[in-house]
C-alpha cells in the first residue's frame, strides 16, 4: 500500500501542493501551525472518505476559495488509482464530492480502497476521555478491513435515531409501543454485526497492542478490554424500553460500546502520565497497522503526527525500531533532533512552512 502523489488545492493552509512521497519514510518538519497535521488529514481522508478531525466539511476549504480538492494517486498491490475528493461551498455549508478513476462514488464505498493507519495528538483522548473516542478507533480500523462495515455503521446509525424519535412519539401517546417492535428487532440485528465485527478486531488488537507495549516501554503491561452490549442484544433492548421511553433515547446497542485500558493492572485514566498514554496510544496503532496488514495482506500506510514528544530517550529509540519494517510512513516533527542520522539519511526530509512544502536547511 503506497501513496505515490498528492495534490492539494486550496485545503485548509494549503493553496497548492503536489508531492510526490518516498516509498518509507517521509519526514516533515515544522513549528506548529505551519501545516503539518493538515497534511496528514489529507491523506487519512483517501482512506476514511472524511475528515477525522474536522467538524463541519467547510473547515476544510482555504480563505476565499470556493472548492477544496485532494487528488491522489495510490497504489494497492499491482493496481494503482487515481482518488479525487472535492469540496464544495455552498452557503455556509459544504458538499463532498468523490471519484475513483474518474467514475463517481459514494462515501461509504471508499474506504477499503487505501488504508491508513493515523496517530495524532488528539488520539490521546483515546486513554483519557470519553467512549467515543475508543469506539471511533474500532470504526476507523473496520471501515478499511471488513466488507459492509460501513453501510452497517450507517445503518445502524439511522436505526437509533429512528427508534429514539419514535420513543419520544410513544411516551407522549402519539404511537403505540407495538411501533418500536420493527426498530428493536432491525437495532438487534445490525447492532450485532457491529458488535461481533468490533469484537473479532479486538481480540487481535489487544494482543498486538500488549506486544508492542512491552516492546516500547520495556516490558510494562498494557491490556485492553472490549465493553460491548450484551450477548442476546434483541433481549436486552427489549427490557430496557421503559427506561428508553422515559429518557427518549436508546440506552442499549454498540453505540454505547467502550474499550478499558489498564497499564500494569490499572485503569489507565486514572494515573498515567502523558508520556505512559502517548506510549499506550502509539501501541494500539501499531498494533492496528499489523492487523491491517494480516487481514488484507498489505501494511497500511502509517500517518504519525508529532508521535516523539513526551517520550523519553528509550521509548523514542523503540519506536523508531518498530518503524524500521517495510511500509510507507509519514511523520512529522517540530525538528529533526530526535530521529538519529541512520534514520535520516534514508529519509525523505522535507520542511513546511505556511502551508509551504520545500527542501530543508
Amino acid at each position: 500500500m503506497r501513496l505515490l502523489g498528492l495534490e492539494l488545492r486550496n485545503y485548509r493552509n494549503y493553496s497548492r501542493l503536489d508531492l510526490e512521497p518516498g516509498p518509507w519514510l517521509n519526514l516533515f518538519l515544522g513549528a506548529n501551525g505551519q501545516g503539518k497535521t493538515n497534511l496528514l488529514e489529507s491523506v487519512a481522508m483517501l482512506a476514511l472518505s472524511s475528515s477525522p478531525r474536522a467538524r463541519r466539511d467547510s473547515e476544510l476549504v482555504g480563505p476565499l476559495a470556493p472548492e477544496a480538492r485532494i487528488v491522489a494517486m495510490v497504489e494497492s498491490g499491482s493496481r494503482r488509482s487515481e482518488v479525487r475528493i472535492s469540496i464544495l461551498l455552498d452557503g455556509e455549508r459544504a458538499r463532498r464530492r468523490i471519484e475513483v478513476d474518474g467514475q463517481p462514488r459514494r462515501a461509504v464505498d471508499l474506504p477499503g480502497l487505501f488504508r491508513v493507519t493515523l496517530f495524532w495528538p488528539d488520539d490521546l483522548n483515546l486513554v483519557k476521555s470519553g467512549p467515543e473516542h475508543r469506539r471511533r478507533l474500532l470504526n476507523q480500523l473496520l471501515v478499511q478491513v471488513e466488507p459492509g462495515y460501513a453501510r452497517a455503521l450507517s445503518r445502524y446509525t439511522r436505526v437509533v435515531e429512528q427508534r429514539n424519535s419514535l420513543l419520544k412519539q410513544v411516551a407522549m401517546g402519539e404511537q403505540p409501543p407495538s411501533a418500536l417492535e420493527v426498530w428493536d428487532l432491525e437495532l438487534a440485528r445490525v447492532g450485532g454485526q457491529i458488535a461481533q465485527a468490533r469484537s473479532r478486531a479486538m481480540e487481535a488488537l489487544t494482543a498486538g497492542a500488549a506486544s508492542a507495549h512491552a516492546a516500547i516501554s520495556g516490558g510494562e503491561q498494557l491490556e485492553l478490554e472490549y465493553l460491548g452490549p450484551p450477548e442476546d442484544l434483541l433481549g436486552a433492548v427489549e427490557n430496557s424500553r421503559a427506561e428508553d421511553l422515559r429518557r427518549g433515547s436508546t440506552s442499549v446497542g454498540p453505540h454505547r460500546d467502550d474499550i478499558l485500558i489498564r497499564l500494569a493492572g490499572r485503569d489507565a485514566r486514572g494515573f498515567a502520565s502523558q508520556g505512559q498514554q502517548r506510549t499506550a496510544v502509539v501501541s494500539v496503532k501499531l498494533a492496528e497497522a499489523e492487523l491491517v496488514g494480516q487481514m488484507t495482506g498489505e501494511r497500511p500506510v502509517l500517518l504519525l503526527d508529532d508521535v516523539l514528544s513526551e517520550l523519553d530517550g528509550e521509548r523514542r529509540k523503540a519506536l523508531l525500531e518498530s518503524l524500521s519494517e517495510p511500509g510507507q510512513v509519514v511523520i512529522t516533527s517540530v525538528e529533526a533532533e530526535p530521529f538519529p542520522t541512520s534514520v535520516i539519511g534514508r529519509s525523505l526530509v522535507r520542511c513546511i512552512e505556511s502551508g509551504q512544502v520545500k527542501g530543508c536547511g
